[in-house]
């Protein structure tokens, strides 16, 4: 069997396009404002589970509640990440 040109092609795009799709859907999330608790977890490399357990105990980022719906702004998850940010010895 052999391969023709088209073959490679279909086989660059699609194997292209399984590896491009995480990245993708990264983008999308940082262009988005308002961030689902699967999203925002995902964005920002913490589990959904952390998220709610925070929230549940008063602590945590603050969030939308709209009804049984709960979003963050990405903004406010980023700004109380560097909240949390720890100072080392070697920095200034």
């Amino acid at each position: 069997m052999q391969l023709t040109q088209d073959d490679i092609a279909q086989a660059m795009d699609a194997t292209l396009s399984k590896l491009l799709a995480p990245v993708a859907e990264i983008e999308v999330l940082r262009r988005k404002e308002f961030l689902t608790e699967e999203e925002a977890a995902k964005l920002f490399s913490m589990s959904a589970a952390t998220l709610k357990t925070k929230r549940c105990r008063g602590g945590g980022p603050s969030y939308i509640k709209d009804g049984g719906r709960v979003l963050y702004s990405r903004k406010m998850l980023q700004a109380y990440l560097e909240g949390k940010r720890v100072k080392t010895n070697e920095q200034p």
